[in-house]
């Protein structure tokens, strides 16, 4: 039967395919100032890259791959995605023009690819697929354009993404760089150094034209000290800031006296110059703050965010501090969950340089642990914070309650997420439960409120209004009164599943109203 010895000598054949024998296309040579390289030999790559970032992903990395002839390649086996990760040395790589990827397969069907940028500007990301040649080396140059919204300012991780076809799957990669097309020495109007109070700039890199540069609260207008063109042949023209915030701007002049160049640094306070201000509420529950004394806290960093935390002292007060802010988990677990159904208002101060947007989660464990049989519950809520200034959040519990928190009394679990996210930068203080409003009359979240929780509740749930009460009424959507009574704590027997209007006597006479879902 001779069709056996041709099907085997297929099956070796497409075995044999499985992995490239030979090496990707050698890269052309490019000036340093023109490419950003991940990964490859021929460029230097940038320091402090970790190829295997644990983001749940089901394959394995291999940086060392060496298809025969000893030009190393990157082999991605039993992939469905795979991340790069850069964090500790983000990249400004607006000026590049393209992104260059040498890949080989297989079997793979369909790879995306992505850089994902931290800068608050523009889309995070944007996956583009990969054109592929099955079995042999791909050298492909993907425009920034194809990026539908991504600005570049901040490049801190890579993605390479197979889901949308055949997985798993196996690819081999090399020569990973950003790049842009070079530039006549005449017509070169970039600097090869800029150093500020006499140390080079962070971040600085020759295609990047603007920078922000972080001083510490009440700190010195900083100067540039040094500004050298890569052509010896250009002019650079300082121009220092007057003030903070506040731009320094460097002008290149090419050598052909006509092609010039701006690089702007634009100076801002990284950090406050001013403690948060001291609270003034007598009854409360504080997880920190120096004007109470703190209940245990397990954690101000669980080993599952994604912050670095440190502890600061801003004008000799204690303060939290946490930088590359994606999330960040607090915990009072183990030191024992706070029990607020006392409390009114959820409390904290804090101050950004950066941050956009700030969401905050409180999350319950509903007495039985984390993922217990009870299940956990929590409630998220969105801030639009003020840059350079402190912002009391002074936050009513019932817009947790109202946002899906179903208990106050387990509560284990506070995380901060930050937009941008991945770049956020926070300091916090003066983090505590209480019952009263702050003295800052201009506080929007920080009017009064009485509430029933939890809600939605079940039909046969006991719900509590969070203040004496003197008389309680229920009544559904057409009107009718469907219950009444005289203490905070209500069992809800009977009522049907909808919507219903909660009215709440307290025992000052004052009446507040609330929304109930009943399930």
């Amino acid at each position: 039967m001779k069709f056996l010895p041709i099907f085997f000598a297929l099956l070796a054949s497409i075995c044999m395919q499985a992995q490239p024998t030979t090496s990707a296309p050698v890269p052309p040579p490019r000036n340093a100032a023109d490419v950003i390289s991940i990964y490859g030999e021929a460029y230097t790559n940038l320091p402090s890259i970790n190829y295997n970032p644990g983001w749940g992903q089901s394959g394995t990395v291999d940086i060392m791959f060496n298809p025969g002839d000893g030009n190393l390649a990157m082999a991605y086996t039993n992939l469905n995605y795979q991340g790069t990760d850069f964090a500790a040395n983000p990249q400004n790589a607006s000026a590049m023009e393209y992104v260059h990827i040498d890949i080989w397969t297989s079997n793979a069907t369909v790879v995306k690819f992505s850089p994902i940028d931290n800068s608050g500007v523009g889309a995070g990301e944007f996956l583009v697929e990969v054109p592929i040649n099955t079995g042999q080396w791909s050298s492909v140059d993907l425009p920034k354009s194809a990026f539908t919204g991504m600005s570049w300012n901040s490049l801190f991780q890579l993605k390479f993404d197979a889901q949308a076809g055949v997985t798993p799957c196996d690819i081999y990669l090399d020569n990973i760089y950003f790049y842009k097309s070079s530039v006549d020495p005449a017509t070169d109007a970039t600097l090869s150094s800029l150093q500020v109070n006499g140390g080079n700039l962070p971040g600085f890199t020759p295609s990047a034209n603007t920078y922000a540069y972080g001083v510490p609260g009440g700190g010195a207008v900083p100067q540039i000290t040094l500004a050298t063109p890569t052509n010896s042949m250009a002019n650079a023209v300082i121009t220092q800031a007057t003030g903070i915030p506040g731009d320094a701007t460097v002008l290149v002049t090419a050598a052909n006296g006509t092609t010039q160049n701006t690089y702007t640094i634009s100076y801002f306070f990284n950090s406050p110059a001013t403690a948060a201000p001291t609270p003034t509420a007598t009854n409360v529950i504080s997880m920190f703050s120096d004007a109470y004394t703190d209940v245990p806290v397990d954690t101000w960093n669980t080993v599952w965010s994604q912050a670095v935390y440190a502890e600061d002292t801003i004008a000799g007060n204690p303060t939290k501090k946490y930088t590359n802010l994606g999330f960040n988990g607090i915990e009072t677990v183990v030191a024992g969950s706070i029990n607020a159904t006392g409390m009114t208002y959820f409390h904290l101060d804090v101050w950004t340089p950066n941050m956009t947007e700030l969401k905050v989660k409180v999350v319950s464990f509903l007495g039985d642990g984390f993922q217990g049989a009870n299940g956990d519950s929590d409630g998220e809520l969105t801030f639009q914070l003020t840059k350079g200034t402190w912002n009391q959040l002074h936050i009513p519990l019932a817009d947790f309650t109202n946002a899906g928190l179903s208990s106050l009394d387990d509560l284990s679990q506070y995380i901060f997420t930050s937009t941008p996210f991945g770049s956020g930068v926070l300091f916090v203080d003066n983090v505590f439960f209480t019952t009263e409003v702050v003295a800052a009359e201009n506080l929007e979240n920080a009017k009064p409120r009485v509430f029933a929780y939890p809600n939605p509740a079940a039909s046969n749930a006991r719900i509590v209004i969070n203040t004496d009460v003197k008389t309680v009424e229920i009544f559904n959507m057409n009107g009718q009164r469907v219950m009444v009574r005289n203490q905070p704590t209500i069992q809800l027997e009977g009522l049907e599943s909808g919507l219903y209007l909660v009215k709440i006597i307290d025992v000052n006479g004052q009446i507040f109203t609330d929304k109930l879902i009943v399930k």
